[in-house]
């Protein structure tokens, strides 16, 4: 059941496809009885061992006398589960969702879900022009807000635009959006 659980939080928030098994005698986690484990999928074809969940018996009861009293008062050694995920599900995630150019969070788990850029020359160049831009942004960003998208605008005007998309690249947003005067018609 837990495996399960593994496989819908990779599938339906980190948006990586997963395989879900059982470890061989030779790969499983030493002294379980069983180990199931999801592998990610990477973008090489190669999979990644993500989150695991051992069956160990009775075997570290018996070897470090772990019991608990049953019904009948009687001492019984406990049945013992390990379970988990680790920081290498965030490598795999990165491993899964990045390319050249940087890191594409899936929008689930991205801090900022999309960013608007206005291409404008700023407020003191054209003012009149950049004030219906920034209108136009505003309404946009309102409706995605209502939306519940976790979106930015920004208008750090001194910044170039190439330098403010290499930035959204780097921090993994997965959705940059530029509006300039021709996005509004």
């Amino acid at each position: 059941q837990m495996l399960d659980v593994y496989a819908d939080v990779c599938r339906d928030v980190l948006a990586m496809p997963v395989v879900k098994g059982v470890k061989s005698p030779t790969e499983r986690f030493a002294g379980a009885d069983d180990t199931f484990t999801i592998e990610a999928l990477m973008q090489n074809g190669w999979a990644l061992q993500s989150g695991t969940s051992h069956f160990l018996g009775q075997n570290f009861a018996k070897a470090f006398d772990v019991t608990f009293s049953d019904d009948a008062n009687q001492q019984q050694h406990v049945w013992a589960t390990s379970w988990g995920v680790s920081t290498r599900l965030v490598g795999a995630l990165i491993m899964s969702h990045s390319d050249d150019s940087g890191l594409v969070l899936p929008p689930a788990v991205a801090p900022t879900q999309a960013v608007v850029v206005p291409i404008s020359p700023g407020p003191d160049k054209q003012p009149e022009q950049h004030a219906e831009l920034m209108a136009f942004v505003d309404a946009q960003v309102a409706s995605m807000r209502a939306a519940g998208v976790r979106v930015s605008i920004d208008t750090r005007w001194n910044v170039r635009p190439g330098p403010k998309f290499f930035e959204y690249e780097r921090k993994g947003v997965p959705l940059r959006i530029e509006a300039g005067p021709r996005d509004m018609a």
